[in-house]
C-alpha cells in the first residue's frame, strides 16, 4: 500500500497509523482472510469543526483505491433520504467499494432531539443491508451525541475515532508546514506559536497565520513580526473588535493607580491571573490582555492549552489563579472586583466537582446516584464554600508574597495592553519570586 497519501495529513501520528492500517485491510483483504479476519465495516470519526476530519478520510479513500461514494446534506428532506439509498444502491453496484457519510450530525435537525430522524433510520437499514456485500462505510460528524446510540454500535461503525484539536507537537508540526516558506521574524517560530494557539483547530491555526500575512503586506513589511501575529490572534481567536484597539496610551498609564478607574482595575485584574498563575506553575501564561474579548468589557488571560491538566493537583492551581483577579483589586484598591462572575462561575464550578465528585474533602460529601437529600447539599456546599474561602485567602498571599512582580507586569500591560509569554518572563526574570504550595 501507497502510504504517501496519508503525507497530507501533518501530525496525528496515531490516528494516522490507525488510518493506514484500516486502508491496508481493505486493499489487501485476502492477506486478512487468511487469518480469518474480517474488514470493519465502518469508521465514523468525531470532534470539533475544523480539526482536518474530511481531509483524513479522503487520504484513506485514495489510500484503498476503493471507488467511493459522497453523501452530503444538499437536498430537502424527503428528496435527501432517497438520495442516501441511492448512494448505497450505487456502493453495491461497484463493489468493493466505500460510502462517505460527511458531517453526518447534519442529515437531520442537529439537536439530541431527533436522533430517530428518518435520514439515521434510512442510514442503518443500508448499512445493515449492504453487510457481506463489500461495502465500507466511513463518516465524519462533528457531533456524536446527536447520533442514535444504535447506529453507533458496533457491526455498524467498529471504529470510532475522536479527532481533538491539535496540541503540543502535533500543533508544532501543522504551524511548521503553515510558516514554511513565509519570511517570519526570528522571534516568532513555531513553538512560540503553539503556546498561543494550543488547542486551537487546524482550521484556525492556518487562518491566523494567513491574517498575520496580510497584515505584514499591507504595512509593506518585508517580514511577519509577532505584533502582526498577535493582532491576528486577537482577531480570529479571541473575537477582539476593531474599535477595541483605539486608546489613547498616556491615558491609560496615567490612570494606572486611579482606583475609580475601569482601565486600571482591568489591568490590576489580568495582572493577578498571570502574577498567580506564573508562580504556581512557571511559564503557564502564554497571553494577557487588557484589551476586551467578545466585545465584552475587560481583559482576559490565556493559558497554556487553557487548563492545567486533569491532575487534581493542577486544577486546584487553575482555581486559585481564576480568583487572582478578584484577589488583586482587593490587595491593590482594597475593592470588591465587580468583573470577577465568570471567574466566580468557573472556580466554584471545578471546587464542587472536586468536593460532591472526587471527595477532595472526605467520602461523607460524595454525591449518591439517586436524589441527595436536602441536608447532604447543604453540607456540601458549606465545604464548597470554605475551601473557595481557603483557595481565596491564598491567592491574597501569593499576590502580597510577590508585589513586585505584580507591580511590574501590571505596568507593562498599562503601556503595552498585550503581554506575550517572552514579555512576561522578562519581567518575571527582573523581580524575586516567592514560591507558595497549594
Amino acid at each position: 500500500m501507497s502510504i504517501k497519501e496519508f503525507d497530507r495529513i501533518i501530525g496525528y501520528s496515531t490516528i494516522k497509523k490507525e488510518l493506514e492500517q484500516i486502508a491496508d485491510i481493505l486493499k489487501n483483504g485476502e492477506v486478512y482472510a487468511k487469518l480469518g479476519i474480517s474488514a470493519p465495516r465502518g469508521l465514523l470519526l468525531h470532534g470539533e469543526p475544523g480539526v482536518g476530519k474530511t481531509l483524513m478520510a479522503c487520504c484513506m479513500i485514495k489510500a484503498t483505491e476503493r471507488k467511493y461514494f459522497v453523501c452530503r446534506k444538499n437536498k430537502p428532506n424527503g428528496d435527501f433520504v432517497k438520495h442516501i439509498k441511492n448512494t448505497f444502491n450505487k456502493a453495491v453496484e461497484n463493489a468493493p467499494s466505500i460510502v462517505f457519510l460527511d458531517d453526518m450530525d447534519k442529515f437531520a435537525n442537529s439537536d439530541e432531539n431527533h436522533r430517530n430522524a428518518e435520514e439515521y433510520v434510512t442510514i442503518q437499514s443500508c448499512i445493515d443491508e449492504v453487510k457481506d456485500k463489500n461495502v465500507f462505510v466511513l463518516a465524519t460528524t462533528n457531533n456524536l451525541h446527536n447520533l442514535p446510540d444504535s447506529l453507533l454500535r458496533a457491526g455498524r461503525f467498529d471504529r470510532i475515532i475522536k479527532v481533538k484539536s491539535p496540541i503540543g507537537e502535533d500543533a508544532a508540526s501543522i504551524i511548521e508546514h503553515y510558516i514554511k516558506n513565509k519570511p517570519f521574524d526570528a522571534d516568532l517560530d513555531a513553538k512560540s506559536i503553539e503556546r498561543i494557539l494550543s488547542g486551537c483547530s487546524c482550521a484556525e491555526l492556518e487562518t491566523v497565520i494567513n491574517e498575520a500575512g496580510l497584515y505584514a503586506g499591507f504595512e509593506r513589511s518585508e517580514k511577519i513580526t509577532m505584533d502582526h501575529f498577535i493582532e491576528a490572534c486577537m482577531r480570529i481567536i479571541f473575537k477582539v473588535p476593531a474599535d477595541s484597539f483605539k486608546c489613547d496610551d498616556e491615558d491609560w498609564f496615567a490612570n494606572l493607580n486611579n482606583a475609580d478607574c475601569m482601565t486600571s482595575q482591568i489591568v490590576y485584574h489580568e495582572a493577578g491571573h498571570a502574577v498567580i498563575s506564573e508562580v504556581l506553575i512557571p511559564e503557564s501564561v502564554t497571553l494577557v490582555s487588557a484589551y476586551n474579548r467578545l466585545g465584552r468589557q475587560g481583559g482576559f488571560t490565556k493559558y497554556y492549552n487553557d487548563d492545567f491538566g486533569h491532575l487534581q493537583s493542577h486544577r486546584k492551581k487553575y482555581v486559585v489563579a481564576e480568583l487572582g483577579g478578584m484577589a488583586a483589586i482587593e490587595q491593590k484598591f482594597g475593592l470588591s472586583d465587580s468583573g470577577n462572575r465568570l471567574d466566580l462561575i468557573s472556580a466554584f464550578d471545578m471546587v464542587r466537582d472536586m468536593v460532591v465528585k472526587e471527595c477532595s474533602c472526605g467520602f461523607s460529601l460524595r454525591e449518591g446516584e439517586f436524589n441527595d437529600s436536602v441536608e447532604l447539599m447543604n453540607r456540601q456546599e458549606q465545604a464548597v464554600a470554605l475551601e473557595i474561602e481557603r483557595y481565596y485567602r491564598k491567592a491574597k498571599e501569593i499576590i502580597s508574597l510577590n508585589w513586585d512582580f505584580f507591580e511590574k507586569l501590571a505596568a507593562e500591560l498599562a503601556k503595552k495592553k498585550i503581554l506575550n509569554t517572552d514579555d512576561i518572563q522578562k519581567i518575571k526574570a527582573e523581580c524575586k519570586i516567592t514560591p507558595v504550595a497549594v
